[in-house]
């Protein structure tokens, strides 16, 4: 079974793996829009706190050892 942590955990790293690809120009332009045009419609750190607390499946403690593998940190 799936934490509230765990789920917030994933969902901001989903996030800030989103703004790593949009980022990375070694990639190929096809895969930084789609990177990009998801982000666009993915929820914030600031709205996923706002779920979390009406929401007892997500939490509103954010870890910031959960984004130490990545280079633009969450989604914003």
């Amino acid at each position: 079974m799936t934490t509230p942590t765990e789920r917030t955990r994933n969902l901001v790293q989903a996030g800030a793996f989103l703004r790593e690809l949009w980022a990375d120009e070694s990639l190929p332009a096809q895969l930084r829009n789609e990177a990009n045009r998801l982000l666009r419609h993915y929820p914030t750190v600031t709205e996923l706190r706002m779920l979390a607390m009406n929401c007892s499946m997500l939490t509103t403690k954010l870890d910031q050892d959960w984004l130490s593998g990545y280079r633009f940190g969450a989604h914003a």
